[in-house]
This record gives structure tokens, sequence and C-alpha cells, in this order.
């Protein structure tokens, strides 16, 4: 069964099975890999951290959360994720 997050007309469907409004993909992945250049490294990021916090606001944050989560599995980003599977929060690191 998939999971919709937004309208499936002009959506993009994500690894997880979530499907998430293109005009929001899309905006997101300029703003998050802007943001992310400007981390530093060893150090323990959520998804909302790699993004200005003006722009986190104008998004809805399970938006956000699957595409970081999305981005980081497919290698779009250059994050690695930290922990388990089945964690609630999830955590990043800069690679």
């Amino acid at each position: 069964m998939t999971k919709l997050k937004g309208p499936l007309r002009d959506g993009v469907p994500l690894s997880s099975g979530v499907i998430v409004p293109r005009r929001v993909h899309d905006a997101l992945y300029t703003l998050a890999y802007r943001k992310i250049e400007r981390l530093g490294y060893g150090r323990r990021y959520k998804s909302r951290d790699m993004l200005e916090p003006n722009d986190y606001g104008r998004f809805q944050p399970c938006h956000v959360g699957y595409c970081i989560a999305d981005w980081e599995r497919t290698g779009r980003i250059p994050v690695r994720f930290l922990g388990c599977a089945y964690c609630s929060v999830r955590y990043y690191e800069r690679i």
C-alpha cells in the first residue's frame, strides 16, 4: 500500500512509497543541498537542521523528513544516516 502525502497527480514517488508534491520536492532539494554544503563535519543533524529556519517553516515537517531520508538512501545528498531503521528521531552526519 502506498502512503499518500500529497497529490498523486504531479507527485514524486519516494523510495519509501510516499508521494510528495513535485513543487515541494524540488524546492526542498534546492534549499537542503545549499544548506548541507555549509554544515560542519562530525556533528549530528536532524532533517530540520538541513534547512534554514524560515525555509523549514514553509513546509510540512513530514515532507521534509521523508525527502531527506529518501535523498540519503539514494545518495542524492552528502549525508549519512546515524542509527537504526526503527529510530523515531533520525539523525544524519555530513560526509
